[in-house]
């Protein structure tokens, strides 16, 4: 048996970083011994004492291989208590380490000079660290030994191990694990995230950076060490900003995304999962609490809903669709609304209404009340005793007050603003005089040729008098006016306008003949008269019918007069040369009268 108070024989040399197994490994094969497990039973060291870095086993082999038991020890992962381990200056819980498979630098395995001159450095035991800094290239898997007991005895198990590539690094994607390094090296510091233990601090890094890198469908399994060497160093570089620096992040994430579209759980993905599987840790409760908050108040998360354990105080945000339910607003009222405080947008089909950003809960208080008593044309113009049409065009005058003035067709009202352009009038009235002359608004609009809307602007803004019997009028008929007050009011002359069916009686013609006359320019299509119905094209111009019969005549009115058949009548026109005209199939005929007199 080999003594414990000597240095053996045959030893071999150290170097900074190697860990007490390492050296116990590469100490056991230069002196014969295939097993390192054997080895430490035959010169009296505890193997499982040896793996978990106790420091009386550590000295004792350092004696064996005489070499500085300080720089053995601390390169190597010391148990100083259940579940957790200490690392040069760092205190790191076990979850932060890969102890069971080993990794190794291919090209340490390649450039070693002697079966026992590969060396496995302490910090690769991390899980975040996952090149070698020495040679830039990232660690290889070697296979797991047949016994698990030898998993820290690397000699045999990369004896006849080849890696099939080396993969290096690229140095600008190595922040994460100079980090690490260093708190390794020279302790944390007094920044926000060093305040976190080490294996949050790493861990934290890895997933918001996978979050960022991948997406929020990532999975774990299968990425390659530069794919997690490239999340580390973008979750270090926000994680480095902070709480604030988070969260700013997770509103760019969640910004990024169409309101309404998914919730909190899917703009996270993996990163979210991450945190709500390791629940079990309290540690991450430093995450966990920023994430949570930052949830409850930027998302609509109803009130006692879970989130990492924890219900929801409060509802403070909603979306379209809850708020729709809860107060009880219309779609489209409430997203005119939203939209003329910003918060939401008219899709380009004009049929429903999307969010920019979710609703604070004041302002639903604020706006529902409001928007529940809102009514339409029709019942607001019932209040002040008129139809819907004539109140929509004193709205159109600015007389009455459109709840949204966004250009929409469907327009909503306030009745108390119905009410206050009906007090308008009232401060004007007054009683009637004896042998007063006064008519309706709407008569006095007639006999003055002007549209009821315009004339009542008109006296609203000159203040014109007006009469009324009653004490407190409430319908707008009951305001009359005199005539003769309606000083400096312009008359608008109307054009006359005729119908198809009457210019086809005149004429003597189908109304197809008619529509096709004013296609062709032979008719003026009447422009200035109220309603669609005349805009759309179904009236013409008098003047221009008047001067259209004075200059042609149809063939069915040349028949009247002469007493001939429509076929005699043509055949006769046609003899002496006249043509009719070009008007198309199914229409009647029309002659010049220069033609036929």
């Amino acid at each position: 048996m080999f003594s414990a108070t000597k240095p053996l024989p045959l030893t071999v040399p150290t170097a900074p970083g190697e860990s007490a197994t390492s050296f116990a490994s590469r100490l056991a094969r230069r002196n014969g011994v295939p097993r390192l497990i054997t080895f430490c039973s035959d010169v009296g060291i505890d193997y499982f004492g040896l793996v978990n870095g106790a420091p009386i086993e550590v000295q004792r082999l350092a004696v064996l291989g005489g070499v500085d038991p300080v720089m053995l020890q601390a390169a190597t992962p010391s148990l100083i208590e259940p579940g957790w381990f200490q690392l040069g200056k760092e205190r790191i819980k076990f979850t932060g380490f890969v102890r069971t498979t080993l990794r190794i630098c291919p090209l340490c395995l390649e450039e070693a000079p002697t079966k026992t001159g590969v060396i496995h450095q302490g910090i690769w035991q991390l899980a975040s660290i996952r090149s070698c800094m020495q040679h830039g290239c990232h660690l290889v898997a070697v296979p797991k030994p047949k016994n698990a007991n030898d998993c820290f005895d690397h000699i045999p198990m990369v004896e006849h191990f080849r890696p099939d590539r080396i993969t290096l690094v690229e140095p600008e994607q190595l922040s994460l694990e100079r980090y690490l390094l260093d708190r390794i090296q020279n302790g944390p510091t007094d920044t926000w995230l060093d305040h976190s233990p080490f294996h949050v601090a790493a861990q934290a890094c890895e997933m918001l950076g996978l979050l960022l890198t991948k997406g929020p469908k990532a999975r774990r399994s299968g990425l390659t060490n530069a794919q997690w060497a490239a999340a580390g160093t973008a979750g270090l570089g926000v994680l480095r900003g902070g709480p604030n620096g988070l969260r700013r992040k997770l509103r760019a994430i969640r910004d990024a995304h169409p309101i309404e579209d998914k919730l909190h759980r899917w703009h996270y993905g993996v990163f979210f999962e991450w945190l709500r599987y390791r629940d079990d840790d309290k540690d991450f409760d430093i995450f966990r609490n920023i994430v949570r908050d930052f949830i409850f108040k930027n998302f609509p998360i109803a009130a006692g809903a879970i989130v990492f354990g924890q219900p929801c105080p409060e509802q403070r945000l909603h979306s379209l669709t809850t708020a729709e339910k809860l107060y009880g607003v219309p779609h489209i009222r409430l997203g005119r609304k939203l939209a003329q405080l910003g918060y939401a947008k008219l899709e380009p089909s004009g049929r429903f209404y999307t969010l920019r950003r979710y609703i604070p809960v004041d302002v639903l208080n604020n706006i529902s009340t409001e928007l529940n008593t809102l009514v339409g044309a029709k019942e607001a113009s019932k209040s002040i005793g008129i139809k819907y049409v004539l109140f929509e065009r004193l709205a159109d005058q600015g007389l009455i007050k459109r709840y949204f003035e966004d250009g929409q067709a469907k327009s909503f009202y306030q009745m108390k603003d119905a009410a206050e352009f009906i007090g308008h009038l009232r401060q004007l009235a007054r009683r009637p005089e004896p042998d007063t002359e006064a008519v309706e608004i709407g008569v006095a609009a007639r006999l003055r040729g002007v549209m009821i809307a315009p004339l009542t602007k008109f006296i609203l803004e000159r203040q014109v008098p007006l009469i009324t019997t009653g004490s407190e009028p409430n319908s707008f008929r009951e305001f009359r006016v005199c005539l003769k007050d309606l000083h400096g009011l312009k008359d608008r002359r109307r054009e006359e306008i005729v119908a198809s069916s009457e210019a086809a009686t005149v004429l003597k013609v189908n109304r197809q003949t008619i529509y096709r006359l004013r296609d062709e320019g032979y008719l003026q299509v009447a422009t200035e008269r109220k309603g669609a119905w005349v805009r759309r094209g179904h009236y013409s111009t008098r003047k221009s019918l008047e001067e259209f019969k004075a200059a042609h005549v149809s063939l069915e009115e040349l028949a009247e007069v002469s007493g001939r058949s429509l076929a005699a009548e043509r055949a006769h026109r046609s003899s002496h040369g006249v043509v009719p005209l070009k008007l198309g199939n199914g229409c009647s005929e029309i002659l010049k009268r220069e033609d036929v007199d």
